[in-house]
């Protein structure tokens, strides 16, 4: 009895598997559709961009350049949501100078105020580019109240630079399905 379970379960892997990854033939492939966005990237190298959108599963099942720019909102989505809480628990450490606490909270405000433009209603309505710059001034804000404050910890240099790149990505998405024959 032991062994018909195991041939089920593989079997039923094998199933899943095959109806959940898309044949060659069907719509547009992945890799394609990927390529477009990461040649539209600005400050980021192209490989970069590749690795980065193809490491995401949700990237292996797109099958139109709507769905890429879908799951590049969602990542930038995720990535801003967790930069705000990466500021908010720096502001929990003991070890931070109290003059920099404004531009932390202020910075971690700032980040969960551009979650809000990283939505996926601009794709329909056709305000994605608009909404994505917007998130994009909210950082520009931050950093700039940072470098103000005179803010000098790595991990907020690297925090924001991960950030950019998240937005880059993105903002290429956004263009490529904005302007298509770009």
């Amino acid at each position: 009895m032991g062994s018909r379970n195991t041939v089920l379960f593989f079997a039923a892997i094998a199933l899943f598997a095959f109806l959940h990854f898309p044949s060659q033939t069907e719509a547009t492939p992945p890799t394609e559709l990927v390529s477009k966005v990461c040649a539209q990237t600005v400050n980021l190298s192209y490989e970069f961009c590749v690795n980065f959108l193809m490491g995401n599963p949700k990237s292996l099942l797109v099958n139109n350049m709507k769905a890429v720019a879908e799951n590049a909102l969602d990542m930038a989505r995720r990535e801003t949501d967790d930069t705000s809480s990466f500021f908010a628990a720096l502001l929990k450490r003991e070890d931070i100078n109290p003059a920099s606490r404004a531009a932390l909270e202020s910075c971690s405000s700032l980040f969960k105020q551009a979650v809000t433009f990283l939505n996926l209603n601009g794709l329909s309505g056709g305000t994605a580019s608009l909404d994505v710059h917007s998130a994009l001034d909210k950082a520009t804000e931050c950093k700039s109240e940072l470098s103000a404050a005179n803010v000098s910890i790595k991990s907020v240099a690297a925090k924001l630079e991960e950030w950019r790149n998240f937005y880059s990505i993105a903002s290429a998405a956004v263009r490529v399905v904005e302007n298509p024959e770009n």
